[in-house]
């Protein structure tokens, strides 16, 4: 059976920014080989995600900003962008200024940030691919976004994802953490998802919903889990992303753990070099 494998990357294909390993590279490239598809379905930007679609050697449809954005990076075709309304989250920005130090926003690989982008680098994944613009977002932001992340100041993550999904329709806010920064609060469209970009790739390269495969670790995929036939997490998965999976498979992310599920679901035969 010919399968559409949907890869999240952070905590389930790779662990850490660009920390992709040549096992994984190996095992995956087999995959390919064999005829299936992999579909690198994930909220990371293009920039941070591109050197992943590149190791692998894929021709897909890319899926970036948790489904709001779905592009071809060969055929540079736009499939689907769904975006943000700037008079929205500049209302958010001017209304909230307490609550955050840093407020930034991104149209494709443009970075639109409140404050220096250098000691952010990490958080904002600045890197060749990627044009950064610092100032008064009322004055440098002249687009749409896609997305849009907001480190609160300490003890204010909640109170701004509450006011937030109290406050606007068209976007939604979750918290979250990421190494030092413990008060993320990430704006999302209530409109798109990883599902259903997941669903509109499926429907592109003519796979039945039975032949997917999705693999991932946290609730921003619980959608696209809804759109496959077989899900897989790992050991380190959420324990709600892991009831909903067909296998887990007991291996960290951290240890190429995906790598060694396929190896053996599909019987590659491939040795682990470590």
């Amino acid at each position: 059976m010919k399968y559409l494998i949907a890869l999240d990357l952070d905590g389930t294909l790779i662990e850490g920014l660009y920390n992709l390993k040549e096992y994984t590279i190996k095992v995956f490239k087999k995959i390919k080989e064999l005829g299936n598809d992999l579909v690198i379905v994930t909220g990371r930007p293009f920039r941070s995600s591109y050197f992943v679609y590149k190791a692998l050697g894929l021709n897909t449809p890319i899926i970036n900003y948790n489904g709001s954005l779905i592009s071809n990076p060969i055929t540079k075709e736009i499939y689907f962008s769904d975006e943000l309304d700037r008079n929205e989250v500049l209302r958010l920005y001017n209304e909230r200024k307490e609550d955050y130090s840093l407020f930034f926003c991104e149209y494709f690989d443009n970075i639109f940030t409140n404050v220096s982008a250098d000691q952010f680098e990490l958080l904002m994944h600045i890197n060749t691919l990627s044009k950064t613009y610092t100032g008064d977002l009322n004055n440098i932001l002249k687009n749409n976004v896609h997305g849009s992340l907001i480190l609160a100041k300490d003890g204010h993550g909640k109170i701004l994802m509450d006011y937030i999904n109290s406050n606007f329709k068209s976007f939604s806010a979750r918290l979250w953490a990421w190494g030092p920064y413990k008060e993320i609060v990430e704006l999302y469209s209530n409109y798109s998802s990883k599902g259903t970009a997941l669903n509109c790739v499926r429907e592109i390269l003519k796979y039945s919903k039975e032949s997917v495969i999705a693999c991932g670790d946290s609730q921003n995929d619980h959608e696209f889990f809804e759109e496959a036939g077989i899900t897989v997490s790992l050991k380190n998965a959420d324990p709600r992303i892991k009831e909903k999976s067909t296998y887990v498979y007991d291996k960290e992310a951290e240890r190429e753990g995906l790598a060694h599920f396929f190896n053996e679901f599909l019987d590659l035969g491939i040795e682990d070099g470590n």
